[in-house]
């Protein structure tokens, strides 16, 4: 009866933690996903806010510069392209962010486990 008792704690202690862990897996990959689908119309906004911002606080500082410098078309156009840059910058790093996040939920083909059915 002595052996039978530590068997069966190990056993229902294994079961448990792996339980634990399936539930905790579970709950990050749900709040993951959670957090990427309510938020996919929100990163959309924020590509387009991000570009146009930076676009026109180029032109505006170019604007200015021109104003104040007298050099009317080359500031406009010099800041307005250093602005056109780092909007493109803006949603490059976001779009890397937003992938990031895509790849906390689903690891991809590269890490999916091998099935045996892709073989080359």
């Amino acid at each position: 009866m002595s052996s039978e008792q530590p068997d069966d704690l190990s056993e229902r202690i294994a079961k448990a933690l792996e339980d634990r862990e399936a539930k905790a897996a579970a709950k990050r990959r749900k709040q993951a996903s959670d957090d990427v689908s309510v938020s996919a119309g929100a990163y959309a906004l924020r590509f387009g806010i991000e570009f146009v911002a930076s676009v026109f606080v180029g032109g505006f500082l170019g604007f200015w510069i021109d104003k104040f410098a007298g050099t009317h078309p080359w500031g406009l156009l010099v800041m307005g392209l250093f602005g056109l840059a780092a909007g493109i910058r803006a949603i490059i790093r976001a779009y890397h962010e937003l992938n990031a996040r895509a790849q906390k939920i689903s690891p991809g083909p590269d890490k999916a486990p091998d099935d045996g059915t892709n073989d080359a």
